[in-house]
Formats: C-alpha cells, structure tokens, sequence
C-alpha cells in the first residue's frame, strides 16, 4: 500500500504506546483456548517467551503470520510494525476496493485472511453466509473502549461477529479552484452539463451500492432503492455521465485530489481528509439531497487459521493510544471513546476546514447501506454500467 499523507507520530508517542497499552488492555494470559486456538502447525507459532508484553496474550497460543484484508489508506503501517516488533507477529496487509470484492474473496472459500474489515450491510451477508467466525471476547477486553451508541448495529446486534473500526460519511470531494463557490448537490456528479464541464477530471468511487446509491439520491429516491423503475433511472444517469468521467477509483482518489488530477470526485470523508491535508484546496460536503453513513467493521472469517491472533491483535488496536494513532494517521472518524482525548489537535483541525464534520443537520440525510433479498438489482445495474 502506497501512503502519501501521514499524520505526524513523534519519537515519545512511539516509544511510550507500548509502556501505556501495557496498563490500558487487559491481561489475556488466562483467556481460555476455547475455539479460538490456533490452527496453525507449531512451526509457525510465535517463538515462546516470557518476556513479552501482556497485550501480547499467551505466547504459546500466538501465530508468527497474521494475513490481514483492508481497504486501501485504512491503517498506519507504523502499527503493524510496532505490533510485530513488541509480539513477534508479523502483519501482512492486502488491499481490496469495495465489500463486494472482499465478500467474493471470503465465498470462494480457502481465502487465507485472518481478520478482514467489511462495512455495516456487508457484515450481514457475511454473517448469513456463515462466513465469520464469532469473537471470543474474553480476549478482546478492550472493547469496553467502543463508544456504547455505535454498538449493537443492525447488521449484528449482539455484536457477536464484529466489532467497529473507524466510521465515516459519502459526498463529493472538490477542489475551490475550480468550485470557488462550493458544492452543495449531487448535480455536479450526476447533471451532465455540470460534470461534463470537467470532462476527464471527475471519477466516482468503484462501488455499486455507493455510485448506484448516490444516483437514487441524486433522483429523489433512497440509497437502497430497489424499484426496477428507479433502477433503471440510475443506470441511464451513470452511462450519461460516464464519457465524462476520468474513471472509476476507490483506492487511490486521495492522491488523485491531492495531485489535481481530479477536480471532483465521489468520495469518502477519510480518504478526502487525506487529500486535503496535503492540498488545503480540496473539500468535502454531504449534499444536499443526502447520502450514506458507514461503519467498517473488525471480523475474522470462519477459515481463518490464527483467530486467537486476530482477536489479540484487535484488542491492540482498541487501546486507547493505538486507537489515537490510527485516527489520527488516516482521518475517519473513531467509535473508541477512550483515544478521544488523545486525538492530536491537527486532526480536528484538518476536519473542521476540510468540511468532513458531521453535525446534527448533516447526520439527519444520512442513510445505511442495507440489504435484503432485492438488493441484487444493484449487482444488475452495476454490471450495466460497467459494461458499456
């Protein structure tokens, strides 16, 4: 994965992240095996040692791999490493560019991934696919840390397969340059007069449930609107716009603002405080007629090989001070009320002038993805889109 902003981590807060978790996370050394033992042969154990942190949890349970799927831009690689260096657990990160994609890799089955990431309405597939394994909190104590309102979702309500990562909004990134008076509608994606005016410097995200939904929006309808009719509507939206388009991007869109390659693009809220963080011209705005909420989601498939692992390293990232550092390197917005307050001030300051803030007003446009048996429709209308 290629990182092109970081937020600044000084020397202290590295060195001293580990002396602080060993207070913060709770001892997992007398969690029980249970059914979140290790699969994998003594070889490829972590070597036995008493000397390791107490975050660490029982070294003889502990794999010396951990085989991690993520969105691209979604961790700060420092906290792979540091992990690595106080367990002995080496962190291999891939890089998938929408839940579809990663719910494809889990079906095909013999994946190879310990913990991956998906969002709300996509753990919900998972879940009733029996794809994900359920957690064994007793070696997740620092779940206690998760803000109780972001809890119990819809998608799982007794959080038995998830836990939450990082949330954030959909809307559209500018650059003022070229928008000195804002945007404020999804008619400068969607209208083509609007979008054409940018020709070969507009993208939207590689995404059938976002594109799609923001279209339904854009039209007057719900982000989950299946109605043939409105479908239908959606997809000859998206083929009017699509000659205008530079393209299809969800995994590099941040470097492409940053850089003005792209002057607008449907976005994500982190990946847009990315962007403007390296170049203060770019913005962000929910629009006007509404668009998505999302929480990506902590889970472990129901192959995976080194779920004890899995679950020691999610309590690692649930410490407050890791938690911290993650916010605070990729931008999104954290369920972990006890990395609150050590947010470093840059990163409420980068989101309140880059538009990324989500007040009472905004949050009231918001929607979730869902799904339910018509929800196929959006894989139809996509597959229409793409192909012409």
């Amino acid at each position: 994965m290629t990182k092109t902003v970081r937020s600044p981590l000084s020397l202290m807060i590295l060195s001293l992240s580990l002396v602080f978790i060993l207070a913060a996370c709770g001892g997992t050394d007398n969690a029980p095996a249970a059914s979140n033992g290790e699969s994998a042969p003594a070889s490829n154990s972590a070597p036995a040692t008493d000397v390791l942190p107490e975050f660490c949890g029982d070294p003889s349970k502990l794999s010396a791999e951990l085989h991690f799927f993520n969105w691209a831009d979604y961790m700060d690689e420092d906290i792979m490493a540091q992990f690595e260096e106080a367990c002995g657990v080496k962190v291999t990160q891939d890089i998938y560019s929408s839940n579809e994609d990663l719910i494809a890799k889990l079906q095909a089955g013999n994946s190879g991934y310990d913990l991956v990431i998906p969002s709300d309405y996509a753990v919900q597939i998972l879940i009733n696919a029996g794809l994900l394994r359920p957690l064994d909190m007793a070696n997740i104590p620092n779940v206690v840390n998760i803000d109780p309102n972001l809890m119990g979702m819809y998608y799982d309500p007794e959080n038995t397969y998830s836990i939450p990562y990082q949330w954030g909004t959909t809307g559209i990134a500018y650059n003022v340059t070229a928008y000195p008076d804002g945007v404020d509608s999804w008619a400068a994606l969607f209208d083509p007069a609007q979008v054409c005016e940018q020709k070969g410097f507009a993208s939207m995200l590689d995404d059938e449930r976002e594109s799609i939904g923001a279209t339904l929006k854009y039209l007057g309808y719900s982000y989950n609107d299946t109605d043939p009719d409105h479908q239908a509507q959606a997809r000859d939206v998206l083929l009017a716009q699509k000659e205008c388009l530079a393209g299809y991007n969800s995994d590099n869109y941040s470097q492409t603002l940053a850089g003005e390659e792209v002057m607008i693009a449907h976005a994500w809220s982190g990946g847009t405080a990315l962007a403007h963080g390296e170049n203060e011209n770019v913005k962000f705005v929910v629009p006007k007629e509404g668009s998505a909420i999302y929480m990506e989601n902590m889970t472990i498939p129901a192959d995976a090989s080194n779920a004890y692992t899995a679950e020691i390293f999610i309590n690692y990232l649930l410490s407050p001070e890791i938690g911290a550092q993650l916010s605070n390197y990729i931008y999104y917005f954290s369920p972990n009320l006890a990395s609150q307050p050590l947010l470093d001030p840059t990163y409420h300051a980068l989101l309140e002038s880059g538009g990324m803030v989500v007040d009472d007003e905004i949050r009231s446009r918001l929607e979730w993805i869902k799904r339910d048996d018509q929800s196929i429709i959006f894989s139809d209308t996509w597959t229409a889109v793409k192909a012409r």
